[in-house]
């Protein structure tokens, strides 16, 4: 209880940004309705749930989200093998809690990833 469970990802291109998604992070990625597509990440349907929202443009709102990938380089470098600009290389975190990198879509939205390694 009282924790996070739906996060909304903000694209110009939905199908652009659901194809990206699927191919980086292996997201199931669908339609719901017009405009927003659900994302179920790692089939558990108990854990965090996710959607992609079709906006006008990207605004940054001042919120980050992160993703847990296995090692922020490798995860940073196929971002970019898919189109991402990397805004963030990979940095320690104080007190050894992991690493943090992030990345920038085409249309402006910003993703951070976060790995133990």
């Amino acid at each position: 209880m009282n924790t996070f469970c739906h996060i909304e990802l903000t694209t110009t291109d939905l199908e652009k940004a659901a194809s990206f998604y699927r191919t980086m992070f292996g997201w199931k990625i669908d339609p719901m309705s017009e405009g927003y597509w659900m994302i179920t990440l790692n089939g558990d349907s108990g854990g965090v749930s996710g959607a992609l929202i079709q906006v006008n443009s990207v605004l940054d709102s001042g919120a980050q989200n992160y993703v847990h990938v296995d090692d922020v380089a490798d995860a940073l470098n196929k971002a970019k093998s898919l189109g991402a600009k990397v805004t963030d290389e990979k940095r320690p975190l104080p007190h050894e809690m992991g690493f943090i990198g992030m990345f920038e879509l085409p249309d402006g939205y910003k993703l951070g990833l976060f790995s133990r390694k």
